[in-house]
């Protein structure tokens, strides 16, 4: 596990960041993630940001027999779109094995025969340290690269995707939740990529380490803090109409509804999130329920 960040030159800048994202108000949480994502290809040369919301499902007893030792992948958003080989592969697996609700069967289908191809040394590597503030790089010792480049997770989800070198940080909000982020370096033989460095590494922890409201706020939005599916494109905008202070006439006017089929998706909304008012919303979103 590296150590902790330590401020360097490039600390004016992540000031500036933390400013820049604290002006985005909570109904446009999507829009900040949008703009930090950028913020890392800009100044850390990153050619792709992902981040993704994980949630424990599993206690410690019966983590040890799963092979995400009980963490489940239940949002993920990416800087650039996934290729259509890409999409494919995550629809093939993640997709089934991470979004669904927890049944009987939802563990015993992760735990199929081939799930050492998607798990990969790294994936299980990041569940162990669950519960701690880590960052790492793929060639920095975390784990053996050399043999995990022989593996064919690392064929599937890193030479087919062009992905040379990764950074992992990873960002615990609760006991059972956590907010990570991949800046990847794409490359090829005719295109080597320059690696990243300790100090660029250093730089996305110190970024990412001083904002914890706004991973509780990005899990938040994605539904990642109870285990309900992710929330479907209306209910995206439904949570973003509710907390810039829409009244519900005007979002249903919006959508083309009915106000009363709209009041019901507000009713289901606010089930999911464990509410059962708007005022209660905003006090979850506030962190001040």
């Amino acid at each position: 596990m590296s150590t902790l960040p330590k401020p360097h030159d490039s600390m004016p800048l992540v000031f500036d960041l933390w400013d820049e994202l604290s002006a985005f108000p909570a109904s446009r949480t999507d829009d900040a993630l949008a703009h930090l994502m950028q913020w890392f290809r800009t100044h850390l040369h990153a050619d792709n940001v992902l981040w993704l919301g994980i949630l424990r499902m599993l206690d410690d007893a019966a983590a040890k027999n799963d092979p995400f030792l009980g963490w489940r992948m239940r949002a993920r958003e990416s800087r650039l779109p996934d290729t259509e080989k890409y999409r494919k592969l995550i629809a093939a697996y993640f997709s089934n094995e991470h979004y669904g609700r927890l049944t009987p069967g939802f563990f015993s289908k992760g735990n199929r025969p081939d799930v050492a191809v998607h798990v990969g040394l790294t994936s299980r590597a990041l569940m162990e340290e669950a519960g701690h503030f880590r960052v790492h790089r793929l060639r920095d010792g975390w784990i053996d690269f050399a043999k995990f480049r022989q593996t064919m997770h690392y064929r599937l989800y890193y030479e087919e995707q062009n992905i040379a070198d990764r950074i992992w940080v990873a960002v615990p909000v609760s006991p059972t939740a956590e907010s990570i982020f991949l800046l990847d370096r794409h490359g090829s033989k005719k295109r080597p990529p320059r690696n990243f460095t300790a100090a660029e590494a250093d730089v996305a922890g110190v970024a990412l380490r001083g904002m914890r409201e706004f991973h509780r706020r990005l899990l938040l939005r994605h539904g990642v803090f109870r285990n309900v599916k992710a929330l479907s494109p209306l209910k995206h905008q439904l949570l973003q109409a509710l907390l810039s202070g829409k009244p519900e006439k005007e979002i249903a006017a919006a959508s083309g509804r009915k106000q009363t089929t709209m009041r019901e998706y507000v009713r289901e909304l606010y089930s999911e999130f464990g509410v059962k008012s708007r005022p209660a919303l905003m006090a979850l979103w506030l962190g001040e329920s």
